[in-house]
């Protein structure tokens, strides 16, 4: 029997002010689809302010995946009518390479999604496409190739898209353009123009690791900051490979960027690919980031940024995997990850000259935590689930003065979104 797959939603409202009262868990309520599959939840915003989720969807009469999304109605506590993506049917599914939606300014609404080269040799091979609405999701325009070099020979993946401080969007994704000249993969840049799509693509760095989330966050000075895992040769290693966590700043919406900078100095040896990418978020006007990584012991970890770089890490927590992260308005943040007692961290072996687009196995029971985060110090921990489901790669926003939270749930009874209040 095939797995199929809960998309699980929680809507957490959380005073933000700490106290000691134990957390009040309202009873779970069951949102159907009409897909047998749903995959792939992420959170962004529109227009108007209103959080959107969006998540990949499959049809029970092709069992293909589309891209899916619908508006958060705060006086109703639930989401509106779903709008899809047409052109994204056949879309990936990677956990950590999911489908997204983000809104300019003026209201176009931006789908970025992408899809196998199935005749290809290289299994890998892929692209990311981009479409277009102007009505709010009621035509979209045909799907458009969203970087220049449109080879079927390689992959390009784990991508990301924030709004600039002009309304318009960036994004940045891993890719394989470069083949067997570099050992992993290449971050590239691209931008829209008013009244266009993505006009220019250019790279920002080589040898990356092909497999993990990348993060690009514009905050309110219109800052650009973007977070990835690179492959790293210390001289104190004689060579050998590490795959840490680096960074990067730009002041001019993405026109220049800063060399990259190590958010810390790990010195994680892995031949394979973690995906496990890092989240940032700036709180009190600085720059936060959680990260998994086996450099020293297998743990989830916290930093923040100080002019001569980042302060030394501290650790989280020893069993979290795959963290997102985002900023409270008492200067705190919140952090949702996937727990188990023991969990041995997937890996992957992958020839680096072909880039990366795949799908994550199954995943073994485990929680869903939450933390707000004070200096990247636990301040309060709050369990979502009990640990009896196939829960992960959790996400979350902000909404009024608490949270969104959505996983995934693997699991064998179908495919629903559950949501739930909680508060303290």
């Amino acid at each position: 029997m095939n797995k199929k797959i809960y998309f699980s939603l929680v809507i957490v409202t959380l005073l933000l002010a700490a106290c000691k009262s134990k957390p009040v868990i309202d009873e779970a309520k069951v949102l159907n689809t009409a897909g047998i599959a749903a995959v792939g939840p992420y959170f962004t915003v529109d227009h108007k302010g209103n959080s959107v989720l969006c998540w990949s969807e499959q049809d029970g009469k092709d069992s293909l995946y589309r891209l899916k999304y619908a508006v958060y109605d705060q006086q109703k506590n639930e989401f509106g009518k779903a709008v899809t993506v047409p052109s994204s049917v056949g879309c990936g599914v990677s956990a950590e390479s999911m489908a997204k939606i983000a809104f300019k300014d003026d209201g176009t609404v931006v789908a970025i999604f992408a899809k196998r080269f199935p005749t290809e040799k290289n299994p890998y091979a892929g692209a990311i496409y981009y479409s277009m609405s102007e009505n709010e999701g009621k035509s979209w325009s045909d799907a458009k190739f969203l970087h220049s070099d449109t080879s079927h020979t390689y992959g390009r993946s784990f991508f990301d898209v924030t709004k600039l401080k002009d309304g318009e969007l960036a994004a940045v994704w891993l890719d394989g353009r470069f083949g067997k000249s570099i050992r992993g993969s290449a971050l590239f840049f691209n931008r829209t123009e008013k009244g266009k799509g993505f006009v220019t693509d250019s790279c920002l760095d080589k040898g990356t690791c092909e497999c993990c989330r990348t993060d690009l966050l514009s905050d309110k000075n219109g800052n650009l900051h973007l977070a990835y895992r690179s492959i790293i040769f210390p001289n104190a290693l004689s060579g050998k490979q590490v795959r840490d966590m680096v960074y990067k700043l730009s002041k001019d919406n993405g026109q220049t960027f800063t060399p990259a900078k190590l958010i810390s100095n790990d010195n994680w040896e892995i031949e394979g690919c973690p995906h496990s990418g890092p989240s940032l978020a700036v709180a009190n006007h600085t720059l936060r980031a959680v990260w998994f990584t086996a450099g020293g012991s297998s743990s989830l970890y916290g930093t923040s940024a100080v002019d001569s770089g980042f302060r030394q890490r501290n650790l989280i927590t020893a069993s979290g995997r795959h963290p997102q992260m985002v900023a409270l308005t008492d200067g705190k943040t919140a952090m949702v990850c996937e727990e188990v007692e023991e969990m041995e961290h997937e890996t992957m072996k992958m020839d680096h000259s072909k880039g990366g687009m795949m799908k994550h196995g199954p995943a073994g029971m485990s929680k869903i935590i939450l933390r707000i985060l004070k200096d990247e110090i636990p301040e309060k921990t709050i369990a979502l689930t009990d640990g009896m489901q196939a829960d992960n790669h959790a996400v979350l926003t902000t909404v009024n003065n608490g949270l969104l939270v959505a996983w995934v749930r693997e699991g064998a009874k179908g495919s629903a979104i559950y949501y739930a209040g909680l508060k303290q």
